[in-house]
């Protein structure tokens, strides 16, 4: 099962191949748990995803100061919080291993979160960044 589609794209090149590859990550993740892979391909994927997501903000973030997007603050901190909460699961995972309860967690938490942040908060950033003169 593939979470991308073309509707995620926000028009500015490195952001949505970073988009492409993050969801990719996320499908690998989600699939492993749903095959019973084992705790060390799961822990793998998941520190991968953790640290990929890390870098693709700071990315995103160094795009919105350069671009001047006005809602970078807020922006920040939706990315602040999601990282926060990733730690904890990824704590969880550690402590209790891979199983039903976390697979669901991590689809609500990674997959919904993702698509919806794409959708909502970063074609924000891809029209401000368009309009800034970036691609």
């Amino acid at each position: 099962m593939t979470y991308w589609n073309d509707s995620l794209l926000i028009g500015v090149e490195l952001l949505d191949n970073e988009h492409r590859k993050l969801v990719a990550a996320v499908d690998k993740l989600m699939n492993a748990c749903r095959e019973g892979k084992g705790k060390l391909e799961i822990a793998q994927t998941l520190d991968f995803v953790v640290d990929y997501t890390r870098e693709h903000f700071r990315d995103e973030e160094n795009l919105q100061e350069r671009y001047a997007y006005p809602g970078i603050y807020a922006h920040k901190r939706i990315h602040a919080q999601f990282i926060l909460t990733i730690g904890e699961i990824v704590k969880e995972f550690e402590r209790i291993g891979p199983n039903t309860a976390l697979s669901g967690k991590l689809s609500k938490t990674l997959v919904e979160w993702l698509i919806n942040h794409i959708g909502v908060e970063d074609k924000k950033v891809g029209e401000h960044i368009i309009k800034a003169g970036g691609k």
